[in-house]
């Protein structure tokens, strides 16, 4: 026998030993090499989950990532309200303003998320920056009004003991603050909308070669300048022409009460005593004219800073301030900057009522009646203190005869138990899928849009986000997306987590779950069948939960931090019998078995 015969037949060998193995193997594993072989063939199963939706009374909004103010009107869901309660700190403590120091501004400064996209410089070299806003929604007006807040905030639940923080919620500002928070009014900004346009600020003349006071460009923000009646009338005459720069001097003063005649009070002393003397700020919205504007702040880049001038230890012998005077002492300048910081709450102003369907059909009257035992048409998706979805796979009773074995239909798929009774509550379909010997390649879930219930464009969420509805923990197709992809964990993502994918004419059609290792898991018992959360997401990479109260159950129940912070919502078809076939939800299971199993 020559050397190719053995080899031959033992390849052979190896092949039919492969085989048998394979029909003895747990076939859930991702992926194969087999896949096309002849003892092997690819097939399709469909599970329809139970799916129906839950609405929220009230959500945590402490502790929030990022924060909203303003006014945002959803076409289906109609218009929610955000306000801002803050507390703030000061840059240093016991700060020290020199001798005989004078408060010449107070500045608020609220910076927009923004990218710089142009820069022109003209030919006396003036630069010009183009920004572009992001994360602004709406493009109307609306009323601010800014506070100095006398309601305290206090870091702990005096009822659980002063050991576990305090939570705050989106209700607490209307509901549960009082007329407190409202202290002393600081400024009313009728009409305001975001502008993209960057601020051009002045400040004393440098090193440089000319005798002109220096200028510097910020990227766009809410700015709000109070001066006192000197800055006022030096800043107008510092400019060519002269621009008119108004004095407030009832702010300059109060501030100056508060803090420059405050220098070494115990009130300025630590946080805990600045806390409960200075108590925040608050910012409210209300609607003006239009669909109004929502914007998102980078609350961390927010301040209030307090720029005060003061004697310094020189004579002002040359006269540079130009006041007539020879033996007076030049002036120094410093600030102190209010940093927004520890506890911030979000305020939500959003009711249910006010939505309909296309029929008339009230949304807050379908929330309160949600049929969890049969699924519902539509699932309804909204941020903030909205609503989320909930999906329940695998746990409907299925067909089985009298010893136990599954009764199938022509499909060979198990028969789905509408109803059953207690005798009939044998087996699930998740014990079918474990009792099949298959190979996963991929489950995945189409969710698709109402298109006839929704106004599609750019007030469609791009995502939303399945999460572990026990625990409030992302699924471990996410975590193996983040891993795989950990330099851009974002785009990473959407192989979990498909953005938004809309038909020819731009309206957004489905969202695409891919749910792989979930299932693996799920059928090799390496973790429970827990029912899944589905919410919409203004950024999938925040994965931190927060609690949510609804109006049925005075338990907390978990929410992601994502949700809360959009604003956005949706329709989505759920498993009702009304749903049209092809756009009813449902889990594709692609899948590869032995021909000889």
């Amino acid at each position: 026998m020559n050397l190719t015969n053995v080899l031959t037949k033992m390849a052979a060998i190896v092949v039919a030993v492969f085989t048998v193995v394979s029909c003895d193997d747990d076939f859930n594993s991702v992926g194969s090499e087999v896949i096309g072989d002849v003892n092997f063939e690819d097939n399709e199963y469909s599970a329809v989950p139970i799916a129906y939706s839950k609405k929220f009374s009230r959500v945590q909004t402490s502790g929030l990532p990022n924060n909203l103010i303003g006014v945002y009107n959803d076409p289906v869901y109609g218009q929610s309200t955000y306000n801002v309660l803050a507390q703030v700190l000061p840059a240093r403590f016991n700060p020290t303003f020199g001798n005989n120091a004078v408060l010449d501004s107070v500045v608020i400064s609220l910076p927009y998320f923004s990218e710089l996209t142009e820069t022109n410089i003209d030919e006396d070299g003036v630069v010009t920056n183009t920004f572009q806003l992001d994360s602004i929604y709406g493009s109307g007006d609306i009323n601010l009004s800014i506070y100095q807040s006398n309601y305290f905030l206090r870091d702990f639940d005096v009822d659980q003991g002063a050991e576990e923080r305090q939570i705050y919620y989106s209700n607490d500002i209307a509901d549960n603050f009082g007329g407190s928070i409202e202290g002393t009014s600081i400024a009313t900004l009728n009409g305001f909308k975001p502008s993209n346009e960057e601020i051009i600020l002045t400040t004393p003349d440098g090193t440089d070669a000319d005798d002109e006071r220096d200028s510097q460009s910020v990227n766009p923000r809410l700015r709000i300048a109070f001066l006192s009646t000197l800055a006022a009338t030096a800043a107008q005459g510092n400019t060519d022409p002269p621009t008119p720069r108004e004095a407030n001097q009832p702010i300059i003063d109060y501030f100056t009460s508060l803090f420059l005649e405050k220098e070494g009070s115990v009130e300025l002393s630590n946080a805990n005593n600045f806390h409960n003397y200075f108590r925040g700020i608050y910012f409210k919205a209300t609607p003006n004219t239009g669909d109004g504007s929502l914007v998102f702040f980078d609350i961390t880049s927010a301040n209030i800073t307090l720029h005060y001038s003061f004697d310094t230890d020189e004579i002002d012998t040359e006269d540079v301030d130009d006041d007539g005077e020879t033996d007076d002492f030049i002036r120094g300048t410093g600030d102190l900057a209010l940093n927004f910081s520890n506890n911030i709450v979000n305020g939500i102003d959003f009711d249910f009522s006010n939505a309909t369907l296309n029929n008339g059909s009230n949304i807050s009257d379908i929330l309160d009646n949600q049929d969890e035992i049969n699924g519902e048409d539509n699932l309804f998706l909204k941020g903030g203190e909205g609503s989320y979805a909930v999906i329940d796979l695998f746990n409907e009773y299925v067909q089985v005869d009298d010893n136990g074995d599954f009764i199938l239909d022509e499909n060979e798929n198990p028969i789905i138990i509408e109803n059953p009774t207690e005798e009939e509550k044998i087996k699930t379909e998740l014990d079918f899928l474990k009792s099949r010997d298959w190979l996963i390649n991929e489950a995945s879930m189409k969710i698709y849009i109402n298109q006839s219930e929704m106004i599609s464009g750019d007030t469609e969420p791009e995502r939303i986000y399945v999460f572990n509805l026990d625990t409030g923990g992302v699924l471990i197709d996410y975590q193996a997306d983040i891993t795989a992809n950990a330099a851009n964990p974002f785009i990473s993502v959407t192989e979990h987590l498909g953005p938004i994918t809309r038909d020819s004419d731009e309206r957004g059609e489905f969202y695409k779950i891919k749910l792989t290792r979930h299932l693996i898991d799920v059928l090799n018992e390496d973790t429970d069948n827990v029912k899944l959360g589905v919410s919409v997401s203004q950024n999938v990479n925040i994965t931190d939960i927060a609690q949510g109260f609804t109006p049925t159950n005075t338990e907390d129940e978990i929410i992601p931090f994502s949700s809360i912070i959009s604003h956005e919502g949706t329709i989505l078809y759920g498993n009702g019998a009304n749903v049209p076939e092809g756009k009813r939800l449902k889990m594709d299971i692609f899948y590869t078995e032995s021909k000889s199993n």
